[in-house]
């Protein structure tokens, strides 16, 4: 049996990951035990709330997942010139935040121009030097995500964002540092439990939509080891992860039925 490596993280309190481990009754020597077999598994399928408002805006009461978005992440510094604010031209300024605020609107224009709507970016958390009001910023630091469902609509909004990050550079007189934070392939669900699920809710007369997912899940980690595949039930108002969080009942009782008649007409077709 290969052991599991463990990186012996700590939170910012200074908790390490292998102390809160064993506090929530975990075993750092079962670790390895809990690896799981493709030889085990005919198929994995999840349930889950929407988190956005396709399905709720639609009046669509059953969502069947394609592909679980990627995730890719940077840490971008933005490098100029601290200066008096007053005492400044414009026209003589190296000013990081405004080179920021150029880049950050750049990642929305390229991803509002994208043919899916489905491909979202985001500058998250900011971080501005010397942070005063009397001085021009020498420095930013800031978060860069974007999620797409297929790596080549990822990387269609990087290319944009490269391009805009050369412009900036040349016509700002600032310096754009780059580090690849996460860098995670979408995973695509499995046609057979997609079309599985596709017969259950036909069977049942209700109304589908194929979708993809914008938020990651257990289901694209299974995928890996087993056929996978995801049903969404609509959030009221796409919340989730909040005390607003909500779905009807009528709709938990229809993806409750098309998940039975999935797992029953996959037990038919796969072997355990």
């Amino acid at each position: 049996m290969t052991k599991a490596k463990i990186i012996d993280v700590a939170d910012a309190a200074g908790t390490k990951l292998t102390d809160a481990l064993r506090a929530a009754g975990g075993s750092l020597e079962q670790f390895a035990n809990c690896i799981r077999k493709p030889i085990e598994l005919s198929a994995y399928l999840e349930v889950h709330i929407e988190q956005g408002k396709r399905l709720v805006n639609s009046s669509i009461p059953i969502g069947i997942v394609m592909a679980i978005t990627g995730i890719y992440r940077e840490h971008i510094t933005v490098i100029g010139e601290a200066n008096h604010a007053g005492t400044t031209l414009m026209e003589d300024r190296k000013d990081a935040l405004t080179a920021a605020s150029e880049l950050i609107l750049s990642l929305e224009r390229a991803c509002l121009k994208h043919p899916s709507n489905e491909v979202v970016g985001t500058i998250g958390k900011i971080t501005v030097s010397p942070n005063a009001p009397n001085i021009i910023p020498d420095k930013v630091t800031m978060s860069l995500e974007i999620r797409g469902k297929t790596s080549l609509e990822i990387q269609e909004i990087l290319t944009a964002f490269t391009l805009d990050c050369l412009d900036c550079e040349e016509k700002r007189a600032v310096q754009i540092e780059r580090k690849v934070l996460l860098d995670q392939a979408p995973a695509e669900m499995d046609e057979v439990v997609i079309e599985a699920i596709k017969n259950s809710a036909e069977l049942l007369n209700f109304p589908y939509l194929v979708l993809g997912s914008m938020a990651g899940h257990d289901a694209a980690h299974m995928a890996a080891i087993t056929r996978s595949g995801m049903i969404f039930v609509p959030s009221v108002g796409g919340k989730s992860h909040c005390p607003e969080e909500e779905s009807r009942l009528e709709d938990m009782e229809k993806a409750a039925n098309v998940l039975l008649h999935s797992i029953l007409s996959l037990d038919e077709k796969l072997d355990v």
